[in-house]
């Protein structure tokens, strides 16, 4: 039976759209939405231009609308006036968004009644009055409200987990029919706590049926909860909530890019909406967020949350609202206009320096580490090559035996697997803007775009997602079944009889086993959705804005059915690979143009699968694999090829031969080599010298 829900709703849906005095008839002017892992408001990509572009900074005022049932000495409407009067400031200083809550939060002292409900889940129309004043007022200001439900110490007030269950519907309802569109939904605060007595509120099980609830009763709402303070989130509630609210008040400095990094598997906006952190730490723990793709939430407890309230604007921390509006602010036009990208080899290519004070001072390399990294490439194997290192946009290392970095296109192995998923990421955010012949996500079934393999060789590749072609969990042809790389389409597709590509080697998601076959079939989903042969797409989404003029493309023949088709495979000198590892760097953006979806950029710095152990054929940890880029730091081999000392955000792709595309966020760091050739090498040995080699991140910025 379904739960019953509390007669009455009308009556207090009516008292709570209420006008107050000093306020105008409410008009909605502020939408809230999501596209990929980025924020929008009214549909322009929230702080555009700022380093928190796409990202909803925010602050914890769950007392501004407070009341305490228990105490006469509380004027409830005087609190909400004061936080009302300084909210410009607080836009004014970085804020996109606050933190309320209808049960409140911690006011210093225990024993408070706070709560906007009734025991039987209906709505106290006096509470909701305040609520709708904050959320009015912040859409008038083009900011955006996390709404929560549930606060421990206060969910006692409700009777049973029949009026949780109501309680969640009104407000979900209330939300929906007042119109409001700035409001995302936060059922539960740190649901986990202990301080929640109910076990629908404090159990996975539980949050994940109340955020169906809310979804199911108000569509177009995002809806969420939070955890406790150590900044991880379940796999399971993850998947459920539109975003991911996680606190970092237990979280040190050190760890949030990890925390964040963690979570970015699983495509969707983290928002941090709670850090006790104030100061300069506080502003710390601001730009580490950033830094890693997530949004942060600044709680001043004493400050904000404890009796009696102040709200002062940005004096309320001088130092985190001074951080919160450096992030949020755009670059000046004279700073955007100093923003270096290459010019077309032909042109003159990339900056170069030569000399060691330059490259020491510019560039923030050590002259003498870079010599030492010299000598190891040429020492490394016999193989002609040639090798980049960039830093701050100039290239500080070129070494070249036998193959030019500028014109040499010979096959970069499977360094193409990276090019490839990054070609089919800008094809999947053309084709949801409606630039393309069909629409297609990464969560899409891969093979309803590959027509060329009907009737398919074994049922389970249906169930085969284009995000597994990349991550390597598809099932399809391992290359540790020892078949060929390489042969017809026939072949490719399974319909030569051949069991190692007709059968799955595992059903998909369940297993992580390295596959060259993948990507292939993923440049026959790029031809279908977009219309046009992999090359040719790749050549006009990525090659050309990015200035790259050498590549080459492998084909495969078919037969009369099937045809000839470019498969991913690809050549291209290390210099010209380097403009695609330094666009990913700039979070997808070249001359001021988003060439490659800033999501795809984003999900890369995590695993894209649910896959733990070993990979199939390398045995190395399957969490290394993410959308056709991998994640050095993850590697847990002991030696040279292990991913010590390599940074948690560094993503690469080996191939064979000793060839690599690489680049370290945190560093500012681009490292290639090309070689055209096949066979191991120490692929992280020379991104982790390249790493070691930096001088002084911050020098000369």
């Amino acid at each position: 039976m379904k739960p019953a829900i509390p007669i009455g709703l009308a009556v207090v849906l009516l008292a709570a759209g209420a006008v107050h005095p000093s306020e105008a008839p409410f008009t909605p002017r502020t939408h809230v939405s999501i596209r990929g892992a980025q924020w929008f408001l009214n549909d322009e990509v929230v702080n555009r231009g700022a380093p928190a572009e796409g990202l909803l900074m925010n602050v914890r005022m769950v007392n501004a609308i407070f009341e305490d049932r228990h105490r006469n000495d509380v004027n409830p409407d005087t609190i909400t006036d004061r936080f009302l009067a300084h909210l410009p400031d607080y836009a004014a200083n970085g804020v996109n968004a606050f933190t309320i809550n209808l049960q409140g939060g911690m006011p210093g002292y225990e024993g408070a009644r706070n709560s906007a409900f009734e025991p039987n889940g209906s709505l106290r129309p006096s509470y909701l009055a305040r609520a709708a004043r904050v959320i009015e007022a912040s859409d008038r200001s083009g900011l955006v409200v996390i709404l929560g439900c549930f606060y421990q110490r206060q969910d006692q007030v409700l009777a049973d987990e029949t009026a949780i269950r109501a309680a969640v519907v009104h407000v979900a309802r209330w939300i929906r029919d007042q119109g409001y569109r700035n409001v995302v939904l936060e059922i539960a605060n740190e649901f986990d706590h202990s301080g929640f007595d109910h076990r629908l509120i404090r159990s996975v099980s539980g949050e994940i049926e109340l955020i169906k609830l809310a979804k199911k009763t108000a569509p177009e709402l995002l809806v969420s909860t939070s955890g406790l303070g150590h900044g991880r989130y379940p796999e399971a509630v993850a998947e459920a909530a539109d975003f991911l609210l996680i606190h970092f008040n237990g979280t040190p400095l050190k760890e949030i890019p990890a925390r964040i990094a963690a979570l970015k598997r699983f495509g969707k906006p983290v928002v941090c909406n709670e850090d006790e952190k104030i100061g300069g730490q506080g502003a710390q723990a601001a730009a580490r967020s950033v830094a890693s793709g997530a949004s942060w939430g600044f709680m001043s407890e004493k400050v904000n949350q404890h009796f009696p309230f102040t709200f002062e604007g940005r004096s309320d921390d001088p130092a985190v609202y001074a951080k919160l509006k450096e992030l949020t602010t755009p670059a000046a036009p004279k700073a955007a206009a100093q923003e270096y990208f290459p010019p077309p080899e032909s042109r003159g290519g990339w900056r170069k320096l030569d000399e060691p004070d330059s490259i020491r001072r510019l560039a923030g390399m050590d002259p003498e580490k870079l010599e030492a990294l010299r000598t190891w490439l040429r020492e490394s194997d016999g193989r002609n090559f040639a090798a980049v290192v960039i830093r701050r946009g100039s290239i500080v290392m070129q070494e070249e035996r036998g193959n030019s970095a500028i014109t040499d296109s010979r096959r970069v192995a499977s360094c193409s697997k990276a090019v490839c998923a990054t070609v089919l990421a800008i094809a999947s955010e053309q084709s949801q803007q409606g630039k393309t012949p069909r629409r297609m996500s990464f969560d899409d079934r891969a093979f309803d775009f590959i027509p060329w393999a009907q009737p398919l060789s074994d049922p389970r590749k249906a169930r085969i997602t284009v995000k597994q072609l990349l991550n390597h969990t598809s099932g399809l042809c391992p290359e540790a079944t020892g078949a060929d790389n390489d042969g017809t389409w026939e072949y490719i597709l399974g319909h030569t009889g051949d069991p190692r590509t007709e059968k799955l080697a595992f059903d998909p998601g369940t297993a992580c086993g390295y596959s060259t076959h993948a990507l292939t079939h993923a440049s026959l989903v790029c031809e279908n959705v977009t219309g046009k042969p992999y090359d040719q797409f790749a050549i006009e989404a990525l090659f050309q804005p990015l200035g790259i003029e050498h590549w080459w493309f492998q084909y495969y023949d078919g037969g009369p059915t099937i045809g000839r088709h470019p498969s991913h495979g690809l050549g291209m000198p290390a210099r010209e690979m380097a403009r695609i590892a330094y666009c990913m760097l700039h979070n997808g953006q070249w001359e001021g143009r988003q060439v490659i979806p800033r999501w795809f950029v984003e999900q890369t710095a995590s695993p894209t699968h649910d896959v733990h152990g070993p990979e199939m054929r390398f045995k190395i940890n399957a969490e290394t694999f993410s959308h056709g880029w991998q994640l050095p730091a993850r590697l847990t081999e002991k030696g040279i090829r292990g991913g010590q000392n390599i940074p948690v955000d560094a993503r690469y792709k080996p191939g064979s031969g000793g060839q690599l595309i690489a680049f370290v966020p945190s560093l500012d760091l681009v490292v290639t080599r090309q070689t055209g050739s096949s066979g191991n090498w120490a692929f992280e040995e020379y991104l982790r010298r390249a790493c070691a080699a930096v001088h002084d991140a911050d020098e000369g910025k």
